[in-house]
């Protein structure tokens, strides 16, 4: 299109030089017709009706290369199509830097982490992409948004993320430094460090990388449809009416539930659709609705019951039970208003809670039952937290989390924890909440571990606890590691750190990270292991090592160091267990 744009251009020029003395042929005729009533000569005349098919010819192309709603008669001059021209050039080329943009934002969405799909440095990233997508696909074409530049460019951070991903080997020392040091300042040294371990990928080419080992993060599997034609749809009315039956759509869409004091009336009924068993369905038992199908649902033993109730934008009140997800995603729909209540109820123990609401603020802590939040105003909930209280209190602790527009799930509050957001004008898009015996008043239940270690020369090899995880007598080195409770213990979270050759000590990282690198030939040369979370103190953590020249170590526990720093030694193995305190 810009070729089409140079050249109407250069038609414009061309007419204006042609006709260059037009204007005062035309004049002089004025004149002696007015003088002596000479009329204007045919030559004359011919060459202004050339040039009036000229200029009209040059109009049309104009508009229809600008695709404008300008009539005709608002381009009264050959200036006036110049002006008109170069503005449609202008902004076609501002059209290419926006859709350039795009396309680039659309690969910085499609990054992934290979092992956390809740990555939270990632999260931001893409936080900032989608906000910066909406910005730019608003803009017109001649107000071009002031980033759309900086993104095609590469110097805008998130176009850094996105070179420092997909060029990694392509990218001399100094153009990494300086791709590094823009992420870290946009958005934090830990992204950075994950860019560098090889962490994060686009997710069109995840196929391809190494499998990962989080078995008890296993997405749960989607719905098989039948490649086979499905038969006509049957609706069966809840009254002593014959079935009638009516030609199935070829798109199928799962209803929203009806309200609560709503009868069902009709029951639809599609073939050929298998629904996994894994899918969690609200309190009614007869739809679908919101459960999260990502995170497989961990039962609390001895979990209370209880009923939680949502007033969801759009669709009204819906009521849960404990740990179910009580919302929506991916449907952009607030939060409104909630109420809890213990079901049934336990003398001695009442819980209250408190919300933060858009233009309100935080509300008074309220007792079960009452609605925090409002109806009808369209307020969304920001955050919240929960408490218990009661002669019955200190045996039970209150579990709960969100899940929050831009950001996804978080992580596990409890016991009058705010969760959530101020400030932000982030929705609230669902809450979970779970009552369970207090870790004071329960047993210790076993706790399992996956230990998976990154071997020189072998790769990746998965461990049990009180596995030895490594060789021993083949001098190979021990590059990076991650251990995972298996299955999972509510309350219960793991945290470690690495002592790495040319390093140093690392930060202490979450369960299921690597400490340590693949690929860089760096030896662990020491590390150490700690318990988080309501449950930590029913338990401890117990780690040996073999090191190079040293052989096995004493057993180490919670928190203590264990290893080697600055004697270039080597950890060619380990192991790790979670016992209960006696």
């Amino acid at each position: 299109m810009e070729a089409a744009h140079n050249d109407l251009l250069q038609q414009i020029a061309r007419l204006s030089e042609t006709y260059a003395n037009l204007a005062d042929r035309l004049g002089q005729a004025a004149k002696q017709l007015q003088d002596s009533g000479l009329p204007p000569s045919d030559s004359l005349l011919q060459e202004v009706a050339t040039y009036s098919r000229n200029f009209a010819t040059l109009q049309k192309q104009a508009l229809e290369l600008n695709k404008s709603a300008i009539a005709p008669g608002e381009i009264a001059s050959l200036k006036d199509i110049q002006n008109l021209v170069q503005t449609a050039a202008a902004s076609e080329g501002k059209a290419e830097i926006r859709d350039a943009a795009l396309k680039v934002l659309d690969r910085v969405l499609a990054i992934a982490h290979r092992e956390q799909s809740d990555f939270a440095p990632l999260q931001s990233v893409h936080a900032r992409a989608r906000e910066l997508q909406r910005a730019i696909s608003e803009s017109t074409p001649t107000q071009l948004h002031s980033d759309a530049e900086s993104l095609v460019s590469g110097k805008h951070p998130v176009a850094a993320v996105l070179a420092l991903v997909e060029q990694q080997d392509k990218l001399d020392d100094e153009q990494w430094v300086f791709l590094e040091e823009t992420v870290s300042a946009a958005f934090g040294k830990q992204i950075a460090v994950a860019i560098s371990r090889g962490k994060l990928t686009i997710a069109e080419m995840a196929k391809a990388g190494p499998a990962k080992v989080e078995p008890a993060f296993k997405p749960a599997p989607e719905p098989k449809i039948s490649a086979e034609p499905l038969p006509e749809v049957i609706i069966i009315p809840s009254g002593n009416v014959a079935p009638k039956q009516v030609a199935v759509a070829p798109q199928i869409q799962i209803l929203e539930s009806p309200a609560p004091s709503v009868p069902m009336h009709e029951v639809i009924i599609v073939p050929s659709v298998e629904v996994p068993q894994s899918l969690q369905t609200t309190g009614s038992g007869n739809i679908v609705f919101g459960a999260p199908r990502e995170i497989q649902q961990v039962p609390v033993e001895g979990a209370l019951g209880i009923k939680v109730l949502v007033h969801i934008q759009g669709i009204g009140d819906r009521t849960f039970g404990a740990q179910e997800y009580a919302g929506t995603k991916g449907q952009g729909r607030r939060v409104e208003g909630f109420q809890i209540n213990i079901d049934p109820p336990i003398p001695g123990l009442n819980v209250e809670y408190m919300a933060h609401v858009e233009g309100v603020g935080d509300t008074p802590w309220i007792g079960a039952g009452e609605l925090a939040g409002f109806r009808g105003q369209a307020k969304r909930i920001e955050g919240f937290a929960v408490r218990l209280n009661g002669p019955q209190a200190d045996k039970y602790d209150v579990f709960y989390s969100a899940h929050i527009q831009n950001i996804g799930d978080t992580e596990v509050s409890s016991n009058g924890e705010y969760c959530g957001t101020r400030g932000k004008a982030l929705r609230i898009e669902g809450i979970k909440v779970w009552i369970a015996p207090s870790a004071n008043s329960q047993t210790a239940t076993p706790v399992g571990l996956k230990v998976l270690a990154h071997i020189q020369g072998i790769g990746d090899r998965t461990f049990s606890d009180r596995e030895y995880a490594g060789t021993k007598a083949q001098g190979r080195r021990v590059e990076g590691f991650q251990i995972k409770i298996e299955p999972p213990v509510p309350g219960l979270n793991l945290e470690y750190m690495a002592h790495v050759e040319g390093v140093g000590d690392t930060a202490w990282i979450s369960e299921g990270e690597l400490a340590g690198f693949r690929g860089k030939a760096k030896r662990i040369e020491g590390f150490a292991a700690r318990l988080t979370g309501p449950q930590a103190d029913k338990y401890d953590v117990f780690y040996t090592a073999h090191i190079q020249n040293v052989g096995d170590t004493q057993v180490t526990a919670n928190g203590q160091y264990c290893g080697t720093r600055g004697k270039g030694l080597r950890v060619e193995g380990m192991t790790v267990w979670v016992e209960p305190k006696m």
